[in-house]
């Protein structure tokens, strides 16, 4: 039986590098960029007293295009090394598990990255252990060729490669410049850009962090360096090798925000997604952390999601609550206002657990008819009268007016969050009476009239209840605004079904169930009359049950079509007969 070895189609590679693994062909840079890092480590770690670390990026135009060169003064390589690294796709210098946890490249394949960008890359380099150099010349087809050039170099590596076409059109000088930047940002190393319009140090940047000792306004300005923006404040983010910050913004943001971060691996930029690493509920900060023990992607530009990556996600969310935790001991006036700032991000924060709800709720704000209360102010104000909260804004609309001048207090529970906290209140303070508005609420919301005005109506309310007993509708005096409005109808939640029962169709079935009173009282739809209108004020002076019966049918029917409520035949047929009974009253005098 035969043998035979799989044929690999470079350029087949390449594209499949393009379209999937990487998202952007920069990525070249960052490749490069990590081969110079680990050579100049790998070398550090052979020899102490080596000279220290630099990598020099040189661009210079050409007839056709531009030429790239990247220069370190790492470990090299050998004619061997070349042949097994530079050579097979795959292979790298960093396959053993110790060498993988201690460099950032991986996995053997960023030198073909290049190929995304240049047709041909040449390397030239000298390994520490002799005294000349090799030169490797690989080509997109598959081929190369490995010469022994005379030219006398320090160890370390050169990669060559020619830009030509779009690639030289996108990759300006400054572009490089900006990428380099963004890649190299922490790196130890220091890389010199020698280009032909600007030369400098591209990570010649302050870091906090590796200072003994940082002032408060130089981490704020390094946030605003990164970043880009002014912020609120600044939370240390530290933790078993991480080091970084977590910067508040100044400006409102929600979940659907999408906040880009600066993650780093072993001071090698890697994304600014943080999903998989900042908590989800963290939306106001935007993070600048540096990490050295999590494994990356294949493409290197994301974590892998293991053990390691939940326990630096713990330790980050962990940071940022104990922040809020001590500001709540020691600043409560800096908690106040960030709360302000992110109402709406820190409602969908206090969701997560009742330490958090305890924490932030007092500060939380929430438009009520009173106007803009904090929670603290409604616990206060839920220990002197009843406190209730709508569902729907449209609710919360209609009825601020009906309480107006009133001691109650409404709030509107409508906007997002809202609502589900108010359910919470109940849980987390316990002698908080806090409850969702209903149409049994109104008997709450809606002041009492005084004593005496009670007891001179009570006739009249008696005569009332029994004229509307046929449509399910008690009778009750309330004083509310505007003083013009005679009445308010308000049905019952269930009032459809109660009429339904008492259709003689269903009396069999229904015979033998118990409601409840106080079912029954729920269910009632409700009159309510204003003691704070004169025509209702009044209604003291009906001493005749007829009269007070058909006064108070008009009134009912003319409140259900206030209230756009559709009249039966019952409600049409009633209205006639007690207005023209109305009307004969009074023509005739009640004779």
């Amino acid at each position: 039986m035969a043998n035979y070895n799989f044929k690999v189609d470079l350029k087949g590679i390449i594209r499949l590098l393009s379209d999937n693994l990487y998202s952007s062909e920069k990525v070249f840079l960052r490749e490069l960029l990590q081969n110079a890092v680990d050579a100049i480590e790998a070398r550090r770690r052979a020899d102490p007293n080596c000279p220290a670390g630099k990598i020099t990026v040189t661009y210079r135009r050409m007839a056709k295009g531009a030429q790239l060169v990247f220069a370190d003064n790492g470990i090299g390589l050998t004619k061997e090394e070349i042949h097994s690294f530079l050579s097979v796709i795959g292979q790298s210098s960093k396959r053993n598990e110790k060498m993988r946890n201690s460099f950032i490249g991986q996995f053997g394949i960023g030198l073909l990255s290049c190929f995304l960008v240049a047709n041909e890359i040449k390397v030239i380099t000298r390994p520490v252990t002799e005294e000349k150099a090799y030169q490797w010349v690989g080509k997109s087809d598959g081929s190369y060729v490995i010469t022994e050039p005379k030219k006398v170099m320090e160890p370390g590596t050169h990669v060559y490669l020619k830009l030509t076409g779009s690639r030289y059109d996108f990759f300006t000088e400054q572009e490089i410049v900006t990428d380099l930047s963004e890649y190299g940002f922490l790196l130890k190393t220091p890389v010199f850009f020698d280009g032909e319009n600007q030369k400098k140090i591209v990570n010649s940047n302050l870091i906090p962090w590796r200072q003994s000792f940082s002032m408060a306004d130089d981490i704020m300005e390094f946030g605003e360096l990164v970043f880009e923006e002014t912020f609120f404040d600044v939370i240390p983010l530290i933790g078993d090798d991480i080091k970084g910050y977590a910067y508040i913004s100044t400006r409102q943001t929600s979940a659907n925000t999408s906040i880009q971060h600066k993650i780093f691996l072993k001071n090698m930029y890697v994304t600014d997604d943080g999903r998989d690493l900042i908590p989800k509920w963290a939306f106001f900060a935007r993070c600048i952390i540096n990490m050295e023990n999590l494994t990356p992607t294949a493409s290197r530009e994301g974590f892998t999601k293991d053990a390691k990556l939940m326990k630096a996600k713990g330790e980050i969310e962990k940071c940022i609550f104990d922040y809020f935790v001590s500001l709540s001991q020691y600043d409560v006036r800096k908690l106040k206002q960030l709360t302000q700032i992110h109402n709406v991000a820190i409602k969908s924060l206090v969701m997560e657990n009742e330490q958090i709800f305890k924490l932030f709720f007092p500060f939380l704000t929430f438009p009520t008819n009173q106007g803009i209360l904090t929670g603290f102010q409604i616990v206060n104000a839920s220990k002197k009268t009843p406190v209730n909260y709508c569902v729907e804004l449209d609710d919360f609309r209609r009825l601020c007016p009906l309480v107006e001048g009133t001691k109650s207090l409404l709030v509107n529970g409508g906007y997002i969050y809202d609502a589900s906290i108010l359910q919470k209140l109940p849980k987390y303070y316990k002698n908080v009476r806090i409850e969702e508005f209903d149409n049994s609420s109104y008997d709450n919301i809606l002041t009492d009239p005084p004593e005496d005005f009670i007891e001179r109506v009570t006739l009249f309310r008696r005569y009332a209840e029994r004229g509307l007993a046929s449509f399910h509708c008690g009778v009750s005096f309330k004083q509310f605004s505007p003083a013009s409005l005679q009445a308010l109808y308000v049905q019952g939640e269930d009032a459809l079904f109660a009429e339904t029962m008492d259709r003689d169709s269903f009396s069999g079935f229904f015979e033998g169930f118990d409601f409840g009173d106080a079912q029954q009282e729920k269910d009632r739809n409700m009159l309510y009359l204003n003691s704070q209108n004169s025509f209702v004020q009044s209604l003291e002076q009906v001493r005749d049950e007829v009269f007070a019966r058909n006064l108070i049918q008009v009134i009912y029917i003319q409140s259900l079509l206030a209230g756009h409520y559709t009249l039966g035949g019952a409600e049409m047929e009633i209205m006639n007969k007690s207005l023209q009974w109305l009307m004969e009253y009074a023509l005739y005098g009640g004779r």
